[in-house]
């Protein structure tokens, strides 16, 4: 991934890496945050529903370490 940013040709093409990585970002958080509150909290009682989009966001970090597959993997 880094590779990739340093071989990139001009600043337009970098803004669009990182727009299209924080599209990609902000939809996993957000399907993340649907499945926890949706599907989690109703069946597993000791869960509570996520309001932060903060807190959704670390919990997608803590998702990603714990699974051993990372978003930022290429």
């Amino acid at each position: 991934m880094i590779k990739d940013l340093v071989n990139l040709s001009s600043f337009t093409e970098f803004l669009k890496w990182l727009v299209i990585f924080m599209l990609v970002l902000l939809i996993y958080v957000l399907i993340i945050r649907f499945l926890w509150n949706t599907v989690l909290v109703k069946h597993i009682t000791v869960l509570r529903p996520v309001d932060k989009l903060l807190d959704t966001f670390l919990l997608a970090i803590a998702l990603s370490l714990f699974s051993g597959s990372c978003m930022c993997k290429s």
